[in-house]
């Protein structure tokens, strides 16, 4: 019965360790330079941004989280509320300017070739339910 519980014991903490590193992995290399916040004012329903706040970790947070998706999904599922954040971010030594909307969109660019588009699902919204 002791042995069973130990092993047992074993089995969890490993998977633990398994998943604490695979996110470390993704995002390690993952560090933000800059945040703004931006709101249009000129936008009708501006107000809601008031509670829309995001900090420096939540954004390597949604990178790490959030989904790729091609440009058909992206402009058939964002919603683009008027409010972002906007910086740039160095991911594996290449710095990139990034924006995340209220509503769950991202971007990361460059102004070589890089052109990401993300939406914020499952994983992403349980943990930004202002994003979502």
């Amino acid at each position: 019965m002791i042995k069973n519980i130990f092993i047992l014991l074993l089995s969890m903490g490993s998977i633990l360790i398994f998943q604490s590193c695979a996110l470390q992995g993704k995002n390690g290399n993952m560090r933000v330079v800059s945040i703004k916040k931006v709101v249009n004012e000129n936008t009708p329903g501006y107000e809601i941004c008031s509670s829309f706040t995001l900090e420096k970790k939540d954004i390597v947070k949604y990178f790490t989280l959030a989904e790729q998706v091609d440009g058909r999904e992206f402009h058939s599922e964002a919603i683009i509320l008027p409010c972002k954040y906007q910086g740039s971010i160095n991911i594996n030594g290449s710095l990139l300017q990034w924006e995340v909307v209220a509503g769950g969109a991202g971007y990361l660019y460059n102004d070589k070739k890089i052109n990401k588009q993300y939406l914020c699902k499952k994983n992403c919204c349980k943990i930004f339910q202002n994003l979502c």
